[in-house]
């Protein structure tokens, strides 16, 4: 098959040494972890898969979970199957903590074949990463970077503001040490309480206060405000990036191209109407890819005309170009056109959106702050 479609790879490793409270994502303890035949599973399934996929230089993104507790071996295993299968390829984003990194295992993710790392550090108060469950220090952090920036030049950051006792001036710090690093991109998300957590629990049983919400925004307009004087641009809500170090594989997503999700609870898109979700279940996973079992372990579901259109408006307007209005019309038609603009109109004159004259409708930087309001306004 002729490779010529743009296109991302994820693939889910589902382990941990231990779960932050706030994490909602599939993931199970470490100890639980059969390296060898969860890897195998996944060059099985990606054999499967990718030799059907007519990508074009598709980014690779392996996340979870904890990625940087792949076994060397493994991890160079699963690079070199991945690379293979896929042939010439783009990004290659691999998300470590921490406390993982030493620099043996910086230098084997380089000579593996990543090319980007994306840290997740949250805070760089100790007493905040300890209320969330994190396993690393600010210390740790900074040392961790300073091993990975000599092997990478594309490294990412995570920051989580709202965190319960977080403060304007602990959030300074911890922008502060984070700009201070100096990296390429930086991911900014607020804390979301979301169900069966034990962040969500502790809430509801008083141990912990949820941040107004009018902090949780004060909060956001800082550090945006903070990003944008040191230079990064913010392509998307939660992104920032220095010029030319967008995530290209995040991008993928926003900008509606299919991807292929590889393991326990990986999600995937074929670009067209169809989606597929792996079973969150690494035994169930392990056991079809190994043995054939019968029961496929995934579902799959087909968009129609009403969800490809809402997902259209949710994705693309997250992204500083927005919806473009022609590329809309040609899709949904001049009636859904006409109605976008008609509920956009208000939103227009109220400094909250933004239509230029390439015809792209986009959140202004006010608007971003009722993201969510706006876009259930155009659905």
């Amino acid at each position: 098959m002729v490779k010529s479609t743009a296109g991302g790879i994820y693939i889910h490793i589902p382990f941990c040494r231990r779960r932050c409270i706030y994490c909602d994502f599939y993931s199970v303890g470490s100890r639980l972890a059969d390296w060898g035949k969860y890897v195998t599973a996944l060059l099985a399934e990606a054999e499967s898969r990718l030799s059907r996929a007519a990508f074009k230089k598709p980014t690779i993104y392996i996340g979870g979970g904890t990625p940087s507790l792949i076994p060397p071996e493994e991890f160079i295993r699963l690079s070199e199957g991945v690379r293979k299968l896929a042939g010439e390829h783009g990004e290659f984003t691999v998300e470590v903590n921490p406390d993982d990194v030493t620099p043996e295992l910086a230098k084997l993710w380089k000579e593996a074949g990543a090319n980007r790392v994306s840290m997740g550090v949250q805070s760089m108060i100790d007493d905040e990463l300890r209320a969330i469950g994190r396993r690393h220090d600010a210390y740790q952090a900074e040392m961790a970077y300073d091993l990975l920036k000599s092997e990478f030049d594309n490294i990412s950051l995570d920051v989580i503001f709202g965190l319960p006792g977080q403060t304007h001036s602990s959030l300074k710090k911890t922008i502060d040490g984070m700009l201070s690093m100096n990296p390429q991109h930086l991911s900014a998300y607020s804390l979301m309480y979301e169900e069966r957590t034990a962040l969500t629990r502790m809430r509801d049983n008083g141990m912990i206060y949820e941040q107004a919400d009018e902090d949780v925004v004060g909060m956001f307009e800082y550090l945006s405000r903070r990003f944008e004087e040191a230079g990064y641009e913010q392509y998307e809500i939660s992104n920032y990036a220095s010029p030319g170090f967008r995530s290209r594989h995040n991008s993928s997503y926003w900008s509606g191209l299919p991807y292929i999700g590889l393991g326990a609870a990986a999600h995937s898109y074929d670009g067209s109407r169809e989606r597929r979700a792996n079973v969150a279940d690494v035994r169930a996973y392990i056991a079809y890819w190994a043995n054939g079992m019968p029961q496929e372990p995934w579902n799959t579901e087909t968009l129609d005309e009403t969800d490809l259109r809402e997902e259209m408006i949710m994705t693309r307007l997250r992204t500083k170009e927005g919806i473009d209005t022609q590329e809309f019309r040609s899709r949904f038609g001049m009636k859904e056109y006409e109605s976008l603009l008609r509920h956009a109109d208000e939103w227009i004159k109220s400094g909250y959106m933004e239509l230029n004259d390439k015809g792209r409708l986009a959140l202004s930087k006010s608007g971003i702050m009722i993201s969510d309001e706006i876009m259930a306004s155009l659905f």
